[in-house]
């Protein structure tokens, strides 16, 4: 089955879809599964708390996630894309149950705010796309009333503000016996408060907090009394404060953080995230902005403090010797203010081993205007234990291959320098190892991290090294069944704007290496690439990056693909039309970024078109061509019938035939546009899959015009069935 998700623009803004993608992965315990064994019996779960909920109070969707666990070879959290939940038996008022969504990481979860107490028992059950269903499970809710609970106000930075000075970190908040936080509706009063503060309530349901600008100096007795709507008290304390005279000389306190563990002969930079830094604030939190002298006594040898950076101090340099380090820090302002002494510990792991790196590493350059004509690139290396290197990198669509005179490596730090010969660009990374392993082996997980640069612009590079594998320790991933991917830029297009689908099938082998076809949105022919699978603990990916020629020019297709032990994937891919012929996009739109790729290996046994997902009891269906040179309206009415799809005799087209084919789930057909009066008739290729919520086909066409015999058109296909 294949299956589709999008996540909209607006969404992407708000939560990237890598980091998206990396926390849906994350969530997973993959397993190395025989592909082709019996389909597994699904349980279905919730995430209640034990506490239950509160009557006023909102429920999150993380308190009430409604999850599909596999039992054998274990409880692996897990869902099929797409699914729904039934729901027997009467909810608690003001719950409403949420359908699973779109993205990987909006799932099935219960809603509202309850209004009623007591413990209430519904039945709920999942039913997958293609049928399957899970066990029946019983969940009982338990809702409480707070007001049959004690709270206590406690609070927080109420004891000392600056006068003139902004408070910014000051509040209260309510919490119970079992310290869970009162997060339904109250109201609150407040008196004693020095001149310029209020109290309001945060953005964060529960949390009051104290803001504005103390006016005057002096001490003072505040108190804070809550209350519920109906003016019954919930709970009060009082709060001595004091507010210092404007001219008053703050403390200034030294704060060190250690990220973790630093390794041998390693460069360390300021502003690296990997170091140990150092910051002064005062005891109002106001963060220092004067330059620092920091000394420091026990850093590891070869270390030293950088603080050119206002309030600021980096731990830089390169360590020369491994071990556990106790390091004593201390500022001094340039008032001659001496901050408190702080103690911590560095520890400071082995240099990666050298033959460790050894592997190849393939890699996808991002897209920039100024560096690669938005084109992206590829970089794939293979390094050897000896220290030899061989690969190419594709820059301007050109294919630039290299040998170890090109290739610099940092045996101790893994840095590395690339200048292929005559491609005006220069790569500069480094090869980090990760604290994950493959999955299934003992392997250590390597990244390559870089940037292309020339003497003006730059783009980022970024890959993995290849999984070794082989036919004795085979790939937990290889199936003798193709993965088919659908990628779709935007369901929210308007008519007549087509949103270019475009298909990717992939095949694993026993070893690990991958080869992709592409069939594109612009209706090229499709283009093979072969490609090699990096094996994490959460699932493996693979980089893709067609150039895809046509008749005016090129286009290229990249990104990285996710794919788990059942062959479900899921990733992010952006295609530019280089070409004067933009094929299936307006004029002017030519970089397209297609977020929620998703596709799966399995695909249903089928008889007839209903594999597709459109239902015997529905008679007809609308089929649409979206797209430069076609007509407006739609093409034809359809009559969907068990194992076919006829034309009514009205339409507007003729000699259609489709096909499934149940071993790569992809629908293929074809018809014929009639002539006009300024046109000749023209046969029509399409290629699809069906949608998410199983009412149609979408998909793309390609099209002959109807002036130039030599130029094809492109665009969007749909079959709709739901109307």
């Amino acid at each position: 089955m294949t299956v589709i998700y999008r996540i909209s623009r607006a969404m992407g803004k708000a939560f990237s879809l890598r980091n998206a993608l990396l926390v849906f992965i994350g969530w997973l315990s993959f397993s190395a599964v025989d592909s082709l064994q019996a389909a597994p019996v699904y349980r279905l779960q919730t995430s209640l708390s034990a506490s239950g909920f509160k009557v006023g109070e909102e429920i999150q969707s993380w308190e009430s996630m409604i999850i599909i666990l596999r039992p054998s070879p274990g409880d692996n959290f897990w869902y099929r894309l797409p699914h729904t939940i039934q729901v027997t038996g009467d909810l608690p008022p003001g719950i409403r149950l949420e359908q699973k969504g779109e993205g990987f990481h909006t799932l099935a979860h219960f809603a509202g705010t309850p209004t009623q107490a007591g413990q209430f028992t519904v039945q709920l059950q999942a039913t997958m796309a293609d049928g399957l269903t899970t066990t029946q499970e019983a969940v009982t809710i338990i809702i409480t009333d707070p007001r049959d609970e004690s709270f206590t106000v406690q609070t927080w930075g109420l004891t000392r503000f600056l006068q003139g000075q902004q408070v910014v970190n000051a509040g209260a908040f309510l919490v119970s016996q079992w310290q869970s936080l009162l997060k339904a509706p109250a109201q609150v009063q407040v008196t004693g408060l020095p001149a310029g503060l209020t109290v309001a309530e945060s953005g964060s349901s529960g949390y009051y907090y104290i803001q504005g600008t103390p006016e005057v100096a002096g001490k003072f007795s505040v108190t804070l009394s809550f209350s519920w709507p109906d003016g019954a008290p919930i709970a009060a304390t009082t709060a001595e404060l004091e507010v210092l005279p404007a001219d008053y000389k703050p403390q200034q306190t030294l704060s060190v953080v250690v990220i973790g563990p630093i390794r041998e002969k390693v460069a360390y930079a300021p502003h690296g995230y990997r170091a140990p830094f150092l910051y002064v604030d005062d005891e109002f939190g106001a963060r220092s902005s004067e330059q620092l002298t920091i000394t420091a006594t026990g850093l590891p040898a070869g270390l030293s403090i950088d603080s050119q950076g206002p309030g600021t101090g980096f731990v830089v340099g390169r360590p020369t010797e491994t071990g556990t380090f106790t390091t004593t820090f201390r500022a001094t302002l340039p008032d001659g203010t001496v901050t408190n002494e702080v103690v911590a510990s560095i520890e400071v792991l082995p240099a990666i081993p050298f033959t460790d790196l050894a592997g190849t590493y393939d890699c996808v350059v991002d897209r920039s205007e100024s560096l690669n004509g938005n084109n992206g690139g590829r970089l794939r290396f293979t390094l050897t234990r000896g220290g030899q290197a061989t690969g190419f990198l594709i820059h301007n669509l050109v294919r630039y291959p290299f040998s170890s005179s090109a290739f610099t490596l940092d045996p101790d730090t893994g840095d590395v320098t690339i200048t292929p010969p005559r491609a005006g660009v220069t790569v500069s990374g480094s090869i980090s190892l990760s604290d994950e392993y493959s999955s299934g082996s003992p392997q250590p997980y390597f990244t390559f991290v870089g940037l292309v640069s020339n003497a003006s612009s730059t783009a980022a590079v970024n890959g993995a090294r290849a999984t070794v594998r082989s036919a004795t320790n085979p790939s937990p991933y290889a199936s003798d069944k193709k993965i088919n991917l659908v990628f779709v830029n935007d369901s929210n297009a308007p008519a007549g704007q087509p949103t270019g689908a475009g298909f990717l099938a992939a095949s694993i082998s026993a070893v690990g290496n991958v080869t992709l076809t592409v069939w594109a949105p612009d209706g090229s022919a499709p283009v093979s690439l072969a490609t090699t699978l990096s094996e994490t603990s959460f699932g493996a990916t693979f980089p893709v990056y067609f150039i895809l020629p046509n008749s005016s020019g090129a286009s290229t297709l990249s990104g990285q693909i996710f794919i788990n032990a059942d062959g479900d994937t899921a990733g992010e891919l952006t295609w530019y039309q280089s070409a004067t012929n933009r094929g299936a996009f307006p004029e002017g739109i030519s970089l397209v970024e297609y977020t929620g790729v998703i596709g799966s290996r399995y695909t249903p046994e089928a008889a007839g078109l209903n594999l597709l997902g459109l239902e015997e009891s529905i008679n007809t269906a609308q089929l649409d061509l979206i797209g430069e040179d076609v007509p407006a309206e739609p093409e034809a009415i359809l009559t969907v019938q068990r194992a076919s799809m006829t034309v009514a005799s009205s339409a507007n087209v003729s000699g259609m035939k489709m096909r499934f084919d149940n071993k790569t789930g992809i629908l293929t057909g074809s018809l014929t546009l009639p002539a006009t009066n300024t046109s000749r008739a023209r046969a029509v290729t399409f290629r699809g899959v069906r949608t998410p919520d199983d009412t149609g086909i979408i998909g793309h066409f390609t099209t002959p015009s109807s002036t130039k015999s030599t130029r094809r058109v492109a665009g969007m296909l749909m079959i709709d069935s739901s109307r």
